[in-house]
């Protein structure tokens, strides 16, 4: 995969608006955690599940004349040999459909200057095929002509192996066939906001009860 060269447009922070998604977090008073309470309380269900945080990226495939992407944030390793992803989408949803036919996809992972691209491409009423991309500084993929943003922090190029139901989404198993980092930090997704964040070590040690193990904990 060849790898696209990295520059950020201003078109892209001035045309593109970051939408904040407002939420309503647990007590942050409360001393442990209240699964009893939870387990009856959907409310406090989702908003834990919301405190997983994940990386986010816009998918994208192409398939003769049609081209889409779209905003994903529930992307995460499944497997080193072979080198599996795993995508989770909505049931029925239209970029499932283009990557089962293209037999192919990118997945573009987002960098933290790249927030309005996320909103854009979350955004339902962005136009439809290549007129969706008009705002972003992209370039196909010389393998599967996927599109391929410049200025994301990766790029993957993956094949579709395998579509499995998963409650009200599709799970979508993919092997990445070519890879190729960028620079920068990563854009975030948690408590259903975008964020940008500063990466740093952090101490870590090796408990004795666990080390024997191979199990390394974190202060």
């Amino acid at each position: 995969m060849k790898t696209p060269e990295l520059k950020t447009t201003e078109s892209q922070t001035t045309e593109l608006k970051t939408t904040e998604l407002k939420t309503t977090a647990p007590d942050a008073s409360a001393s442990g955690p209240r699964c009893l309470e939870a387990a009856v309380d959907d409310r406090l269900r989702r908003a834990a599940v919301r405190r997983l945080a994940t990386g986010v990226t816009v998918l994208t495939a192409v398939h003769g004349d049609r081209v889409h992407g779209t905003t994903a944030s529930a992307v995460t390793a499944v497997s080193r040999d072979p080198l599996l992803i795993c995508v989770c989408l909505r049931t029925g949803s239209a970029f499932a459909e283009l990557a089962a036919q293209a037999g192919r996809f990118a997945v573009n992972v987002l960098s933290d200057r790249q927030a309005p691209i996320a909103d854009w491409f979350a955004d339902p009423d962005r136009p439809a095929g290549y007129g969706q991309f008009a705002p972003v500084d992209w370039e196909p993929d010389p393998d599967s002509g996927a599109p391929l943003l410049r200025g994301a922090v990766a790029w993957l190029d993956c094949r579709p192996t395998a579509s499995h139901p998963g409650g009200d989404h599709s799970i979508l198993l993919a092997e990445v066939l070519c890879g190729s980092a960028g620079v920068g930090g990563p854009l975030l997704g948690f408590d259903s906001r975008l964020h940008g964040v500063e990466l740093r070590d952090v101490a870590r040690r090796r408990a004795p009860a666990t080390a024997a193990a191979g199990i390394t904990t974190l202060d």
